[in-house]
């Protein structure tokens, strides 16, 4: 009995050596397979990370030709529109016909050519006549009140009534002075020494 229970034990002793070394067989393997797929893939993410690294190389050499175009097209657009303001200058510019009415039958013509942002006030062609002039400035409006045109200047002739120089544009009185007043190529400036009454 001891002889049969030995050969059992024997027999399972090398079912079970048989067993295991057959299992550890198949996960030394399983670990190889998986220790060379490991070893591929990192392969792989090293040769990524190279790609990723270029790819970041070339997405920088990008943003910065993407700077270089944005700072040329604001400098393309700025010179665009300098360029289209001195046309609208150009265009608006013309010569201007001046007259100065002195009330009296006398009337001086005057024709000026105007630039845009240069001479186009009232009171820059005015200066332009050569008469003499004299004003009254008032800075917090940045404008002038014409007091005398040649030699001719207003004066009071009844207590609510007064001779003045009144300015035209076009035929229309003018709602602001001299200084502010703008005259485009084509305008008629009329200077008119009338009476007025309040």
């Amino acid at each position: 009995m001891d002889n049969k229970i030995l050969k059992i034990l024997m027999v399972s002793f090398m079912i079970w050596a048989i067993a295991s070394t057959s299992a550890l067989a198949y996960y030394y393997s399983l670990y190889n397979d998986l220790n060379s797929e490991y070893a591929q893939l990192k392969n792989r993410v090293a040769e990524y990370q190279g790609v990723i690294s270029d790819m970041e190389a070339v997405i920088s050499d990008l943003r910065s030709s993407l700077r270089n175009m944005n700072s040329t097209y604001q400098e393309l657009f700025k010179n665009y529109s300098e360029m289209l303001q001195e046309f609208s200058r150009l265009l608006e510019g013309g010569y201007v016909n001046m007259v100065i009415d002195f009330g009296n039958g006398t009337r001086l013509f005057y024709k000026f050519y105007v630039v845009i942002g240069e001479n186009n006030t009232v009171f820059h062609l005015l200066l332009a006549t050569g008469l003499s002039l004299d004003y009254d400035e008032y800075p917090e409006f940045n404008d002038v009140f014409i007091n005398c045109i040649g030699g001719v200047c207003g004066q009071m002739t009844g207590d609510n009534s007064g001779m003045y120089w009144m300015l035209y544009i076009n035929t229309q009185l003018s709602s602001a002075g001299a200084r502010q007043s703008k005259v485009f190529g084509g305008d008629l400036v009329e200077w008119r020494y009338e009476e007025i009454s309040w």
